[in-house]
């Protein structure tokens, strides 16, 4: 089904450029603040993935031409597909994810091949476009998932004792990458895709740009993470809701509301298939009155309590006024007590089971329903359109 080729990527020098870590940055739409990456090397490729200014995509691609011209950035000289790790620490204990980079044929959702899971925002696709057309260079990646355990040809690259890249970025992710130029090994790891669906965990946007581009700018194939969906390692985050007020909440009301699908139990921790509900007056633990309830939480969260007792429906959503996130428990109670936000809603983690689940069914969550961690950073790899 996919069609999963190597590429010749496009590369920092690192002797050249300066340590990766100084280099690379996390993906556009999760930096809160470009000043500690600006500030880390004048060769930071957060100047690519989200350029500033009245000219911004024409700067980044005017940086690009001149940081290959002047061999800060090379391109490979062969084909290859990358091996990645991420290694790092979760709730207490040691975690890795793997997968490769690879160069996946586009193909239009309707077919199946390549399949989302949730809804887009026209404005991030506008501003990817843009830079893309400049640059004409995938600056970074989709994340994608796979069904079934690794090719063999890729479990044997990991345990290479040296890595091409062996660092750590400033929060403590270890980043390793290997090199797959071997023609007989690229050959047995896209033949292990042929039969395979691929399903997007992050970069949605990235992904419908790209399909967007075809046309005009002759894109054929989009630079992607491919992960098994079922390895061990693989951590998915719970986000949260904060509602922001709109002068009319009514805890009480709302409590009442509650009442009548869920069975309620003040101060007791999240379980399977309920919701927390934090408001000045307490935490509410929310439990399925109907306990065979087997569906998708957050779906049921926005379905049945923030559209029609809150009035958020998906417009509300993506207008971005009255819901913020966090994957910090913590700093949603926090966000209630200081008045920042009138109620909060505690969620389990979406299961990469069910993000499967759902894009087979053709179905789309509401947004932010996935929080894969740790996210990819933007630098080890790019792809341009002329490779």
């Amino acid at each position: 089904m996919a069609t999963v080729t190597p590429f010749r990527a496009l590369m920092y020098d690192f002797a050249a450029a300066g340590r990766p870590e100084a280099l690379c940055c996390p993906p556009y739409d999760i930096i809160p603040s470009a000043v500690p990456y600006l500030a880390a090397s004048p060769y930071n490729i957060i100047r690519l993935e989200k350029p500033e200014g009245e000219r911004a995509y024409a700067s980044a691609a005017g940086l690009l031409a001149g940081w290959k011209a002047r061999g800060l950035l090379r391109r490979a000289e062969k084909d290859a597909f990358y091996a990645y790790e991420l290694g790092f620490t979760h709730a207490g204990k040691a975690k890795s994810t793997a997968g490769i980079f690879a160069a996946v044929g586009l193909r239009e959702y309707a077919e199946g091949v390549i399949r989302p899971h949730e809804n887009t925002l026209s404005k991030a696709k506008a501003d990817r476009y843009e830079l893309l057309k400049a640059t004409r260079a995938q600056i970074s990646p989709v994340y994608a998932m796979y069904g079934g355990e690794a090719p063999a040809a890729l479990a044997a690259l990991r345990g290479r004792e040296r890595p091409a890249l062996d660092f750590a970025m400033p929060d403590g992710v270890r980043h390793r990458l290997w090199i797959m130029d071997d023609p007989g090994e690229c050959a047995a790891v896209a033949a292990f895709f042929e039969g395979k669906p691929l399903y997007i965990a992050d970069g949605h946007h990235r992904y419908e740009t790209a399909l967007k581009a075809r046309g005009e700018l002759g894109c054929r194939r989009c630079l992607m993470f491919l992960a098994d969906m079922a390895q061990p390692g693989l951590v998915i985050l719970p986000t949260h809701r904060l509602v922001l007020d709109n002068g009319a909440f009514d805890e009480s009301a709302l409590l009442r509301s509650l009442g009548e699908r869920y069975d309620i139990e003040k101060g007791a921790p999240l379980e399977e298939r309920s919701f927390v509900l934090i408001t000045k007056g307490g935490r509410y633990l929310l439990r399925f009155k109907d306990m065979s309830f087997n569906g998708l939480e957050v779906e049921e969260l926005h379905k049945h309590i923030m559209e029609p007792l809150l009035g958020i429906d998906a417009a509300v959503q993506a207008a971005g006024t009255r819901l913020a996130y966090t994957h910090d428990e913590g700093e949603a109670a926090e966000a209630v007590a200081s008045g920042r936000a009138v109620c909060a809603f505690i969620v389990n983690p979406t299961r990469a089971s069910q993000v499967k689940t759902v894009a087979d069914g053709g179905g789309k969550m509401p947004q932010k329903s996935t929080c894969f961690y740790p996210k990819l950073i933007t630098g080890p790899v790019m792809y341009e359109l002329d490779s």
